[in-house]
C-alpha cells in the first residue's frame, strides 16, 4: 500500500497545479498588430510577452509556470509562396516536422499540428489580402500539460484573424 505522501504527491499536486492554472487562463485579451492588422487572444494571466528578435509585426510570449510558449506574426509574402508551397518549405526547410499528427487545409490556410519530443506544437498559417500578407500563430506546450492547453489552443485558434487589406 502506497504513503499517504506518495498519494498526495501522485494524484493531489498535479490536480491542484491544473486547477491552479485553469484558474489563471480564466481572463483574455484580445490584440491586434498595428501593422499587419491581424487579431489574436490570449490569457494574460497565463501567457506574458517577451523581447522578441526585432522582426516587425511578430509577438512572443510564454509562460513562467511552464515551457509553454506562443508566437503570433505576420509578413508581406514577397516570395508570392501558395499555401501548399509553403507549408511543404516549412516541411522540408525549418526542420521539427518529423511527427505531424494533425495537418487539416483550405485553399488559403493550413495547419500542422504534432509532437516535438515532450512538446506538442500547434501551428496555424493563413493566407489573407490575396496571399499578399501570410499571418502566423504558433504554440508549443508539454504533452504533460495537456489537459490545460488543449482548450486554450483551441480558443486561440478560434479568435485568430488574419491581417485585412
Amino acid at each position: 500500500m502506497l504513503p499517504r505522501a506518495a498519494i498526495f504527491a501522485s494524484v493531489l499536486v498535479p490536480a491542484l497545479l491544473l486547477t491552479t492554472l485553469s484558474s489563471l487562463a480564466a481572463q483574455w485579451t484580445s490584440q491586434q498588430d498595428t501593422g499587419l492588422g491581424f487579431a489574436y487572444s490570449y490569457p494574460p494571466d497565463l501567457f506574458q510577452e517577451i523581447e522578441g528578435d526585432g522582426k516587425p509585426s511578430f509577438h512572443y510570449f510564454e509562460t513562467p509556470n511552464s515551457d509553454a510558449k506562443f508566437l503570433v506574426g505576420g509578413w508581406n509574402n514577397r516570395a508570392s509562396r501558395s499555401p501548399e508551397s509553403f507549408k511543404q518549405w516549412l516541411i522540408a526547410n525549418a526542420g521539427g516536422y518529423d511527427e505531424v499528427t494533425y495537418h487539416p487545409r483550405g485553399r488559403s490556410w493550413f495547419v500542422l499540428s504534432g509532437y516535438r519530443g515532450d512538446q506538442i506544437y500547434y501551428e496555424k498559417v493563413m493566407f489573407s489580402c490575396g496571399a499578399d500578407i501570410v499571418n502566423v500563430i504558433a504554440i508549443t506546450y508539454p504533452v504533460a500539460e495537456r489537459k490545460l492547453y488543449d482548450p486554450i489552443v483551441e480558443r486561440m485558434e478560434d479568435h485568430f484573424r488574419p491581417g485585412q487589406c
